[in-house]
């Protein structure tokens, strides 16, 4: 058989790489061509690479295909744009404008982009692959504390991608179902063809695709979680770290995804998706103003499009395939932060009754209850504190009762360090406070007035993840010794206001994962939405 043109490119290029090892050059070529990166710190640059092609026109809902080839060099110094959503330039709630994805948006939207050492020894590197969060909605990896230079200095190479969201990542389409597990999780399989490249392009950035981490936090968290029961991820990464993010609540299934695309073209007035693919995407997006579609999930009271059960990338319900050993035995991170809750309008204000009554679905009888409350609530204000408390407790249990099924090597974490800044005391150790530290870049928020120990705190978070990407252990050299999470002693590594195991109320965390549903129903956000566990049915704390 002859060799593509592609093909002897990336031999010549490696070739290139056993005659200068020292370095990696500012120019790459890749299966679809040339590329031209910068070099800046020690650091290379890709940005805005290419993976699949664009998914429009024809394309639009479709599988992702291969990446269409180019002529010349191509410019790899910007990300692409963000995958279609709606942009709030400026942020909302506590997400300041470095957390969230800047314009423009487009339907051309499946790139990556590559961090990587200017200079190495040679031997090929561990490779991080970053999945955004933003309720598979929203999010970009142009979002700016995501930028992997600081992560890459530490001698790995950094992956950030873009997958379709929302409307055009998870509606699905009975007309376009080739087989009985198609015509949807669009988002999913954009995920599954960025890591199918990395594994043929990344060495040709010195990486090593047999040791690939996928990391996500948030929806790109429970990306992470799905990767780790699907078979199409087979061979695809070594490790894995999932941040601020489980499977709440059972998954939509098939048909839900078919009743969206069946919405959309009631709402449009067509009648078969190859006229809606002819639509422009912002006239797409426009139809959901007149509210959820039908099929649409619903966590926590918020209408969600995302995954469904489609019986291939996840071939049944998450509480079903972990409760059939379908998890990956890779070595996992897993953790979360202090104040989830913010994402929970309850966590800001309730009533005395309403967190009794929270407290008394979980634990069944008025004696426990109390206990999980530590003091019965007298008024708004102390109900308000006992919430926070109750929902920190139910995050750290759901967090161990996933963390007690897993295999291999484990390390769970709880983050308590409130990151200055507009609304800290309000806001404390917010939903994805932790990841400017995990990135080193509290330099894209120059308003916030970070100390001398918010950059040792970020210090030491980077390094527990490039240890982890580097070996599946996140110790090594001076940083405070982080025990392997043993089901047992179900003790979380407390990571931010202190790097010690945490300590906490065990009686009250013991009833609270003793009563861990089966069926799913845990959450890290609040327990608002969720159906009363019935009792005995969780895993033991000792």
């Amino acid at each position: 058989m002859k060799a593509t043109r592609a093909t002897r490119r990336l031999a010549l290029l490696a070739g290139a790489w056993f005659l200068a090892p020292a370095a990696i050059a500012q120019e790459a070529i890749v299966e679809s061509g040339a590329l031209h990166g910068t070099v800046e710190d020690g650091v290379v640059r890709f940005l805005g690479i290419p993976y699949a092609a664009p998914p429009v026109g024809e394309r639009r809902w479709a599988p992702p295909e291969a990446p269409l080839a180019w002529q010349g060099r191509r410019d790899a110094t910007a990300h692409g744009p963000a995958c279609m959503q709606a942009i709030t330039p400026d942020g909302f709630g506590p997400w300041t404008k470095e957390y969230v994805a800047p314009a423009p948006v487009s339907e051309d939207c499946l790139t990556l982009s590559i961090w990587a050492p200017e200079k190495r020894d040679g031997r090929p590197l561990p490779v991080m692959l970053w999945i955004h969060g933003g309720a598979f909605m929203s999010g970009s990896n142009s979002v700016p504390i995501y930028d992997g230079a600081a992560l890459a200095r530490q001698g790995i190479v950094v992956v950030s991608i873009n997958y379709r969201l929302g409307v055009f990542g998870f509606a699905g389409f009975r007309a376009l179902a080739v087989d009985q597990g198609s015509g949807t999780n669009f988002g999913l399989q954009d995920i599954l063809a960025a890591l199918r490249w990395t594994q043929r392009n990344i060495g040709q950035f010195g990486g090593d695709p047999t040791q690939v981490t996928v990391a996500g936090q948030s929806a790109g968290a429970m990306a992470v979680h799905m990767l780790l029961l699907s078979p199409q991820a087979d061979g695809l990464f070594a490790r894995a770290i999932a941040q601020s993010g489980v499977i709440e609540t059972p998954l939509p299934g098939r048909d839900d995804a078919y009743r969206r695309g069946d919405d959309l073209l009631a709402r449009a007035k067509l009648a078969e998706v190859t006229a809606l693919r002819r639509l422009p995407a912002q006239q797409v997006a426009a139809l959901l103003d007149a509210g959820p579609l039908a099929g649409t999930a619903d966590v926590g009271g918020v209408p969600l499009l995302g995954p469904v059960a489609d019986g291939t990338i996840v071939p049944g319900q998450i509480a079903t395939l972990e409760t059939g050993g379908r998890r990956r035995d890779v070595p996992v991170m897993v953790g979360l932060t202090a104040d989830e809750g913010v994402l929970n309008p309850d966590y800001f204000r309730t009533t005395p009754a309403e967190v009794r009554t929270r407290a008394a679905r979980i634990a069944g009888e008025p004696a426990p209850a109390s206990r999980l409350l530590g003091a019965a609530p007298e008024d708004d204000v102390a109900a308000v504190a006992a919430n926070r408390r109750l929902t920190r407790l139910y995050g750290q249990a759901s967090v161990i009762d996933w963390a007690g099924g897993h295999r291999s090597p484990l390390f769970a974490y709880y983050y308590t360090h409130p990151e200055p800044g507009p609304g800290s005391n309000m806001f404390g150790a917010f939903h994805s406070a932790e990841i400017p530290y995990v990135f080193g870049t509290l330099d894209a928020s120059p308003w916030r007035p970070f100390t001398d120990a918010d950059r040792q705190i970020a210090l030491r978070m980077s390094g527990y993840w490039v240890n982890f990407v580097k070996r599946g252990d996140p110790n090594g050299g001076d940083l405070p010794q982080w025990p392997r999470f043993s089901p047992g002693s179900a003790r979380l590594m407390e990571l931010g206001a202190d790097f010690a195991p945490y300590d906490t109320d065990r009686e009250a965390l013991r009833l609270l994962v003793g009563r861990m549903p089966r069926d799913l129903g845990r959450s890290i956000f609040g327990i608002g939405s969720f159906k009363a566990p019935n009792p005995g049915v969780g895993r033991s704390v000792k």
